[in-house]
């Protein structure tokens, strides 16, 4: 996905720089303040846009440039708020399958606000039973007079609440091209929103429960029927490398808390850090994190980021985001198990969201060994000589 005119990665680096400016950090530190009683900030996403954030990703066109998805995801992943960087990368997700797949003058329009961030837009895949398996769409679009009759529901949509529009996944009605799968963008006034998710963690994050049963003409479809996998796919790349790259940043920000708090505390005449059991067990989980790092950065630069690849990639970072933020708690003591003393027990709650949203870890796991092949040449050298 990503092209030859996209930003250099110093020049998308001065961009973040200048929008990661004090009004933007007071933005969520106010959304942090207020987490269980406040909404998304849609502000966050009108200041990036308006910095030329999202321009910057999509400076190639209609393919958006991982290597800078993935530096805005650990940007925001650094700043110890997973709400802001999964309500971002969820805005992010919607608007990479419009502005691939956007073809009507509406949806072109559409894909423009949300890149200057005067719109913010979520996508709706998970259906009302709590899976995202395609091949089980209960939301249906059946064709109309004037256009398409698209009625359903969907259970977990991140931004619901603030959204200006809905990338909807839905299934053509006796169309069974590839599962018939289509998708349309829906405007809020065509949704009806539930009440929004108590959630363990991540809780500025809106995500609620959206029915809907409206027409809409021909030119809210962004994905014909029998090519609404392939568009989604192009959504799920983008989303599963910004959560690994989110992963990457909070990682990062809890190691370099945990070290101080080893270098200041004491246990036993000497601090922590000079204990070797700690300090040797860090310093492991800091060399993988930074190979993690490393290994997303490079595969973003490479050129496309295959399905697979991105799938791999993200159940690692999810599963190894879970284990630092699980030995840095450890570091804390019990203060640590405490609501209050620091924030690292919410960085623990929150990194669960990780290996759930954009896909389990035995949905990415079966995406990597679909693609797996055997050697059959070398068996027949090594083993059946």
């Amino acid at each position: 996905m990503t092209t030859s005119t996209a930003a250099e990665p110093r020049t998308f680096d001065r961009i973040l720089d200048a929008a990661f400016d004090e009004a933007l950090l007071d933005v969520i530190e106010q959304a942090e303040r207020g987490e269980q009683s406040g909404r998304f900030p849609r502000e966050l996403i009108e200041r990036l846009g308006a910095a030329d954030v999202f321009e910057g990703i999509w400076s190639g066109g209609a393919h958006a440039d991982i290597a800078s998805v993935v530096r805005l995801s650990e940007r925001l992943g650094g700043l110890g708020s997973a709400s802001a960087a999964a309500g971002v990368s969820a805005h992010n997700t919607a608007l990479a399958i419009l502005r691939r797949f956007g073809r009507s003058k509406y949806l072109r329009e559409l894909a423009d606000r949300a890149t200057h961030g005067t719109a913010v837009v979520g996508l709706g895949a998970t259906e009302a039973g709590g899976g995202s398996d395609f091949a089980l769409l209960t939301t249906t679009a059946e064709p109309t007079a004037g256009g398409y009759r698209v009625r359903g529901a969907k259970k977990f949509v991140s931004l619901s609440t603030v959204a200006d529009a809905i990338v909807v996944v839905a299934r053509a009605a006796g169309d069974h091209r590839d599962g018939g799968v289509t998708l349309f963008a829906l405007r809020s006034d065509q949704i009806r929103v539930g009440r929004p998710y108590a959630k363990l963690g991540n809780g500025y994050l809106d995500t609620a429960p959206i029915e809907f049963d409206v027409e809409v003409p021909p030119e809210a479809m962004i994905a014909r029927p029998g090519t609404g996998l392939a568009a989604a796919s192009v959504g799920l790349v983008v989303e599963r490398m910004s959560v690994a790259g989110l992963v990457v940043g909070a990682c990062d920000l809890a190691i370099g808390l945990s070290v101080a708090q080893m270098m200041r505390r004491s246990q036993f005449g000497r601090t922590l850090f000079e204990h070797q059991a700690p300090r040797l067990r860090f310093a492991d989980l800091q060399a993988r994190v930074d190979t993690m790092r490393y290994a997303l950065r490079g595969l973003a630069a490479a050129g496309p980021v295959p399905f697979r690849a991105a799938a791999g990639m993200k159940v690692t970072a999810a599963r190894l985001g879970e284990e630092v933020m699980s030995e840095c708690l450890h570091i804390f003591g019990g203060d640590g198990y405490l609501t209050g003393p620091s924030p690292v027990e919410k960085w623990w709650r929150d990194m669960k969201l990780a290996r759930v949203a954009a896909g389990g870890d035995e949905v990415l796991w079966e995406t990597v060994a679909a693609g797996m092949r055997p050697d059959l040449e070398a068996h027949e050298r090594w083993v059946l000589s």
